[in-house]
């Protein structure tokens, strides 16, 4: 699959970037008032059909969804956070954690795979170098399939693969275990036999704090989890799609290719 197209949504940055404007305005109300893993909207059904005609394994149909998501919906932030249906994140084409695994989940289900999220939440450095939320922790969702009898857990769709070179090269010369979006130990393949992660590696140091379990989706979790980093609040509405404009420059920025030390030097002309 050929890689995202980020110049195109250039109209979205700078619709995000004046959101602030009008972010007490836009209630959320509206979508998280439906099931946001809608796997029966027409168009996410007709997507996972195309996405897995011809393949004869349940397997190799979840690797292809997955390389979709991964790949078709870059990594980055909307001006709504997780207030996204699945149909909502593969129109917008960026996606971070919670809207991408609403999107996976979604189109697992509709081509008949068996899926589900499990939230967590992540030590915030993960986001070190693109953006700074304010919190020691962030949230984050990751997806198990069912395959082969067993729930395999992976979040190896989240970081596209336009940025995950580039990023991993950047951790490297900041000499940090994580940021930049990805961990130094991750990985953004899957192969549906075994676990994969891009952010939430559990081989190594202690990454996250909590484990708060499954949920239906985004919006139920935040509903039933009061102590989670990244509900939105009045306030959040107004600030995150400044944030959301920063990380989304940022790893543009890092997708054309520039060294660490000039993204920095351009965060800070900013």
């Amino acid at each position: 699959m050929s890689p995202p197209k980020i110049r195109k949504d250039r109209r979205r940055a700078v619709t995000a970037s004046t959101a602030w404007l009008v972010g007490p305005l836009l209630s959320m109300n509206s979508v998280l008032g439906r099931v946001l893993v809608d796997a029966t909207d027409p168009e996410v059904a007709s997507l996972a059909s195309r996405l897995v005609r011809g393949l004869p394994t349940t397997r190799e149909r979840a690797v292809a969804i997955h390389n979709h998501v991964r790949d078709q919906v870059a990594f980055g932030y909307t001006a709504h956070a997780y207030a996204l249906s699945a149909a909502d994140v593969q129109t917008a084409q960026i996606g971070y954690s919670m809207t991408k695994a609403t999107l996976f989940i979604a189109l697992l289900r509709a081509a008949g795979i068996e899926a589900r999220g499990q939230f967590v939440d992540i030590d915030a450095g993960l986001l070190r170098g693109l953006v700074d939320f304010r919190t020691p922790y962030i949230d984050h969702c990751y997806t198990e399939v069912h395959l082969g009898g067993a729930w395999i857990p992976t979040d190896s769709y989240v970081v596209d693969s336009a940025l995950w070179r580039p990023a991993q090269r950047a951790l490297r010369e900041s000499g940090k275990p994580f940021g930049f979006g990805v961990h130094s130990r991750g990985q953004n393949v899957w192969d549906g036999r075994a676990p994969a992660f891009s952010q939430w590696v559990t081989d190594g140091p202690p990454l996250s704090r909590t484990r708060w379990g499954s949920f239906r989706d985004a919006a139920a979790f935040y509903d039933a989890t009061p102590g989670a980093w990244s509900r939105q609040t009045p306030t959040s509405r107004v600030t995150f799609p400044l944030a959301a404009v920063t990380a989304n420059e940022a790893a543009n920025r890092l997708r054309e290719g520039l060294s660490v030390a000039r993204v920095r030097d351009r965060q800070n002309e900013a």
